[in-house]
């Protein structure tokens, strides 16, 4: 698909969530004038805030940080991870070329000053201070989404065999929709995360899924889902929470439309793995005020087209080529989208973008989403940076939602001009690439390039923006 391309990420948000690991060796502190800090008064509310949400008994994180007990025992651990910012997993930041001018919901970064009191709290030796000033334990919802309608998945467990090629398969659904529906929120719940690398979710409004599954239930489907007319509903990767596309704000799915559920597998090396991946919805009854949309633009290896693939800094002499060269630690891979103005008969309308994010994979360490307006409306600047996530983690990807209102988002209209720049690091300071080599049996990093799997790379930006319904809706 033109630069939409079918691959993971989609807005989305989910999977895991906060692990302020605390920690790091310590002993107290008599440092002169530098304040007392305590568990009771101004750490035991960070990590509620920061890192319950997973961080529970009954949460998706490995272990528990709701006890004074169980969040020193981890001390020695989490001082450098926190200090790194590499938790509480949020991979969204301003750097020198990225200032981002609108705020993010749901923002789990914590501030120079949380940094600083948290390291501060280590190297004083954890005191618990006043056990009477903790304030009241947190609670949180059931996981999973919030007041769901549906609920879809594989008919049957699908089995991915261990040390096999990454495999990408579809599995059509009969949702039952008898009159047009809008979906106004989405949640993955992927059946083995060893295993499941994304999630995408389209629409069938032909219904050509069942007749390619046939009586296997599935199909393999590298790169799309093989049918005519697709749209996407979600996207989905390790790290994304449950999505909600705002208030009065819905995707639409046509009326008799079937859904065609795509896992993209990476066999575990050592066992097999029955998989039974589900997804939830949220619909509403009536059409919404806003229409959302999903686009996952990128991927560019051409040179020429509405999106095209630019120069890059480590090019052969032969042009423009998507490949990240064995140890090179700060390779860039670029492209623009010149937005139409046209599809067809039909005038592309302004879009407001609700959320964005980045996809790549193991290699991935930023990427920075800019526009350039050639004709900006009021209040909308000439150029702006949608996104930067110099924190970017494989395993913790999430889509970010701004915080404003609808009037107030960024605008995109046809004539603008987008540009997606990937940074990665293709050596072995890189502990992902690290990874990759050992699944490869590999003594030193390899040339990567562009493509589905696991071990190659993609640059990819998720967009999902919103316009106002019309009758025609």
């Amino acid at each position: 698909m033109l630069g939409l391309h079918p691959l993971r990420g989609a807005l989305a948000i989910g999977v895991g969530a906060c692990a302020v690991i605390v920690g790091a060796c310590s002993s107290s502190s008599d440092s002169g004038n530098e304040p007392a800090l305590t568990f009771s008064e101004t750490i035991e509310p960070l990590i509620q805030d920061k890192c319950q949400k997973c961080h529970r008994p009954d949460g998706i994180a490995p272990f528990s940080l709701t006890t004074y007990e169980e969040v020193k025992a981890m001390g020695l651990v989490a001082r450098g991870k926190v200090e790194r910012r590499e938790m509480p997993p949020w991979g969204a930041f301003d750097s020198a070329d990225c200032k981002m001018g609108h705020k993010f919901k749901d923002d789990l970064s914590l501030t120079d000053a949380q940094v600083q009191q948290f390291v501060s709290w280590v190297d004083q030796g954890m005191p618990e201070g006043d056990a009477s000033k903790r304030p009241a334990p947190r609670t949180f919802a059931a996981p999973g989404l919030p007041d769901k309608t549906h609920t879809f998945g594989t008919a049957k467990p699908w089995e991915v065999a261990p040390n096999a090629k990454d495999d990408i398969r579809c599995f059509p659904i009969d949702p039952g929709f008898t009159e047009d529906t809008w979906v106004a929120a989405t949640n993955v719940m992927p059946g083995d995360p060893r295993v499941v690398h994304h999630v995408i979710v389209y629409t069938d409004p032909k219904r050509e899924g069942m007749q390619k599954a046939g009586d296997a239930g599935s199909y393999p489907c590298f790169g799309g889902p093989e049918v005519k007319n697709p749209s996407l509903l979600l996207a989905w990767a390790p790290g994304v929470p449950p999505t909600s596309y705002g208030d009065e704000t819905a995707l639409k799915v046509d009326k008799g439309s079937h859904l065609v559920l795509q896992v993209h597998y990476h066999p575990d090396e050592r066992v097999a793995v029955p998989d039974q991946t589900k997804f939830e919805l949220r619909t509403i009854p009536t059409r919404p005020q806003y229409v959302a949309q999903v686009l996952l633009i990128g991927n560019a290896s051409k040179t020429e087209g509405a999106l095209r693939l630019l120069p890059g800094p480590n090019d052969p002499p032969s042009g423009p080529e998507f490949k990240i060269p064995a140890n090179v630690a700060d390779h860039t891979e670029s492209m623009v989208l010149d937005v139409p103005e046209m599809i067809g008969d039909i005038a592309v309308p302004p879009q407001r973008v609700i959320m964005v994010g980045s996809h790549m994979h193991w290699a991935g360490v930023n990427m920075k989403i800019d526009i350039e307006r050639r004709n900006p409306a009021e209040g909308q600047p000439k150029n702006e940076c949608l996104l930067g996530t110099p924190k970017y983690d494989f395993n913790w990807q999430r889509g970010y939602t701004y915080d404003s209102p609808f009037d107030d988002l960024p605008l995109v209209i046809g004539g603008d001009r987008i540009t997606f720049t990937c940074t990665y690091d293709n050596t072995t300071n890189n502990p992902h690439v690290r990874k990759a080599m050992s699944e490869l049996r590999l003594s030193s990093p390899q040339d990567i390039k562009l493509g589905e799997q696991t071990l190659d790379e993609m640059c990819l930006g998720v967009l999902v923006t919103s316009r106002r319904a019309t009758p025609l809706d």
